[in-house]
């Protein structure tokens, strides 16, 4: 595995750990500007946020990751997604795969990925470019290796079905020059531990796609994960540490003294085959945890104070 960037040039340790908590500030990095010729960037959203998350967060369209990008003059485009469009990932329990542990992307994540193919097709048309950057918040990451991997989202969103799902050879999107994965939990839990959340969908991707599935066919692949919470299963569920430690033991099956993001561990984070980049100090979303509603106040990988940390990896030759 390659290191795109160190923590240690993200962020200046100063008292280190205090309550399970790395109350580290982010340091500015070299601002980033978008060069000549720049594919655009199409932005997936997490699970359970919406557009807004990313376009004007809680009514502020200036402290937004899409307006930070574009003040870099990079042409953004953000998933259209409605928070109650999550509740159509429900269609999978329906199925008998998915009480089985066996789903694939189809039919819970199909809805998500034919809009990814719309807005894909649309970036390409108004710019005139015949590629993008796809950069991917949290569940958004492992759903845009599906993506890239399958063939039946390359005609603008055609509608996929049991029949075609992962028929594709294994060659990639190409219309993806680039996936820079946030905070993505990439590999599901241990079956021996913990049940994968997503019913066998998460576990169906990584083994049909497995790490950085086409960087030998040109696709960059960049994984940023931030080192901010340690878990505590002794600790109060309402304090940071007490909650990441249920949320990292959901996501790989250990969650006491994991370290993480607050809502996924490091481990996770990281994707076999990819360029690294380790932020300590950065939080995984722009919310509270527990909530869509109320702002963190905390660093995360969207923030302006971070964003350069890893946007860099977009422009390198």
């Amino acid at each position: 595995m390659r290191a795109a960037a160190a923590a240690a040039d993200v962020a200046t340790e100063t008292d280190g750990w205090e309550a399970g908590v790395r109350r580290v500030q982010p340091l500015n990095a070299d601002r980033v500007e978008a060069p000549q010729g720049t594919p655009p960037i199409v932005l997936l959203p997490g699970f359970g946020n919406c557009t807004a998350d990313y376009t004007a967060p809680f009514g502020d369209e200036e402290a937004s990751v899409a307006a930070a990008l574009q003040r870099r003059g990079f042409r953004c485009y953000v998933l259209p997604v409605e928070r109650k469009d999550w509740f159509k990932v429900a269609r999978a329990l329906l199925t008998l795969a998915y009480w089985r542990g066996a789903s694939t992307t189809h039919p819970g994540y199909s809805w998500y990925l034919e809009r990814v193919a719309e807005l894909v097709d649309q970036a390409r048309r108004e710019t005139g470019s015949e590629q993008v950057d796809l950069v991917a918040h949290s569940a958004g990451g492992w759903l845009a290796r599906a993506f890239i991997g399958q063939g039946e989202y390359r005609q603008g969103g055609a509608n996929a079905s049991e029949d075609t799902l992962g028929s594709a050879e294994l060659e990639p999107h190409p219309a993806v020059r680039a996936l820079v994965t946030l905070g993505t939990p990439h590999t599901p839990p241990p079956p021996d531990k913990v049940k994968d959340m997503t019913g066998g969908a998460l576990t169906w991707v990584d083994a049909t796609w497995p790490g950085a599935c086409f960087a030998g066919q040109g696709v960059r692949y960049v994984a940023v994960a931030g080192r901010a919470v340690r878990g505590d299963r002794d600790a109060d569920r309402r304090t940071l540490s007490g909650y990441a430690a249920g949320s990292y033991q959901q996501v790989c099956g250990e969650g006491h003294e994991t370290e993480g993001d607050a809502v996924v561990p490091l481990r996770s984070a990281l994707l076999e085959g990819a360029d690294h980049v380790m932020l300590d100090g950065v939080f995984h979303s722009m919310s509270r945890v527990r909530t869509f509603n109320e702002p963190s106040g905390l660093p995360w990988y969207g923030d302006e104070r971070v964003l350069d940390a890893w946007l860099h990896t977009l422009v390198r030759p």
